[in-house]
């Protein structure tokens, strides 16, 4: 198996603004730390992570569609609603998803909850406590709350490396990106975004954790700015077509309490600041997707929709033949066709054209083994690998990120537990 290219902990991305620094910077009003506190075996692995705003910030998240639920989905619900999306601290854990673990589970999550916010001084409902990893075992409660006072007293502006640290569970790298605005018509801005996510990922609402932090521009909707962007980004991310019964997204702003009215060209720049964070994210969770050697982008063309083009594309980046041509290195644009022609989106198979990397291999109806060469040296030399297609059946289009299946994905889910 080729080394997986490592990601670095935070590679800043353009946006309409500067290009921000190259460490983890949380925007204004939010300080963040973490401590290992027993949930891992592993004393050098960080566990529990905190991130704190300097009061109450407005909110809002999304949830997995799972039928089984963790314990905090259950409760981090039921406190937004209470609290009217209101948000002073976040805390998280890795190790023990406490789910599957009943009535205990949920009292549990409420008991660490109630003792963050005393510590902090706000109400319950303003403190989301989650968890990710193992089901079925229940929280190490006494360890948590011991950890608390420490957190809490270490939080510092420059944390947030050492929470997505803590978040992690079989990720091999953190994943952070930033990037920081200046705008002629308003204060700059920055937008920062933390996820954990290496298998158990696809498109079915939210696919792992993803933190999305901003000190922008107020918006009229926070819940609706975010279903948009989780529908252009994290709906559009898959590893093995599994959803985690804990996924949560949330987006968190805290200059959304200013009195100033933000003017649209200020809310439509913190969107796509917002959107660009949350697919750089998206592709660095495929990047690092258990045992992967590729990252795979899925590029779909010529469609009668946006929709409809995500639907295709997310349909060739879920196809296990598609993923195990990748890892093998082999131009079988058959299988990129065929998974197209299953997606359930309308279009004419001898109309489409398919393209690994430069390469033309299908098109006007027929294959193109003479351009297989270059498409195979393109797998083959390329931890990026492109594979696409053009529906000709409109002007839409879409992308959807994945990576390749290997034999290491088989070895690591089957040693989880043990």
């Amino acid at each position: 198996m080729e080394p997986k290219t490592p990601t670095p902990m935070e590679q800043p991305i353009l946006s309409r603004g500067r290009v921000s620094d190259a460490r983890p910077v949380l925007p204004s009003g939010f300080k963040a730390s973490a401590v290992h506190c027993g949930i891992r075996v592993q004393k050098v692995k960080l566990d529990l992570g905190l991130i704190v705003g300097a009061q109450a910030f407005p909110a809002a998240a999304l949830f997995t569609k799972n039928l089984l639920l963790g314990s905090h989905v259950i409760v981090c619900r039921e406190s937004l609603k209470k609290s009217g999306g209101k948000v002073r601290a976040l805390l998280v854990n890795s190790g023990n998803a406490n789910c599957s673990t009943g009535e205990q589970g949920l009292e549990d999550n409420r008991k660490i909850q109630g003792a963050l916010a005393e510590l902090i001084g706000c109400p319950p409902e303003q403190v989301l406590f989650m968890s990710t990893g193992v089901i079925g075992a229940r929280l190490p409660v006494e360890k948590i709350l011991g950890a608390l006072q420490g957190l809490v007293t270490h939080a510092n502006e420059r944390g947030l490396g050492d929470f997505a640290q803590a978040i992690m569970t079989t990720d091999l790298v953190p994943k952070v990106r930033t990037v920081a605005v200046e705008e002629r018509s308003g204060p700059p801005f920055r937008v920062t975004g933390v996820a954990k996510g290496s298998g158990m990922i696809h498109p079915n609402m939210a696919t792992m954790f993803g933190f999305l932090l901003s000190d922008g521009p107020a918006v009229k909707d926070v819940k609706q700015v975010l279903r948009t962007i989780a529908d252009k980004s994290f709906h559009r991310l898959t590893v093995d077509g599994d959803t985690s019964p804990n996924d949560t997204v949330l987006f968190w702003n805290s200059r959304a309490q200013s009195a100033q009215t933000p003017s649209p060209t200020s809310e439509d720049l913190l969107f796509q600041s917002v959107l660009d964070v949350s697919q750089e994210l998206c592709r660095t969770i495929a990047a690092d997707g258990e045992g992967a050697t590729r990252l795979v982008t899925v590029q779909v063309q010529g469609a009668p929709t946006e929709e409809a083009a995500s639907i295709v594309a997310r349909t060739i980046a879920t196809s296990p033949l598609t993923k195990t041509a990748v890892h093998g290195r082999d131009p079988n644009w058959g299988r990129i066709l065929a998974a197209a022609g299953r997606a359930g989106v309308d279009f004419d198979p001898r109309q489409a054209r398919v393209w690994i990397g430069d390469a033309d291999v299908y098109s006007e109806g027929k294959p193109h083994p003479e351009n297989e060469g270059a498409a195979h040296l393109h797998l083959l030399n390329n931890h990026e690998v492109i594979l696409g297609v053009d529906l000709a059946k409109g002007t839409a289009s879409a992308e959807a990120w994945t990576c390749d299946f290997s034999a290491d994905y088989v070895r690591i889910n089957a040693d989880y537990r043990s």
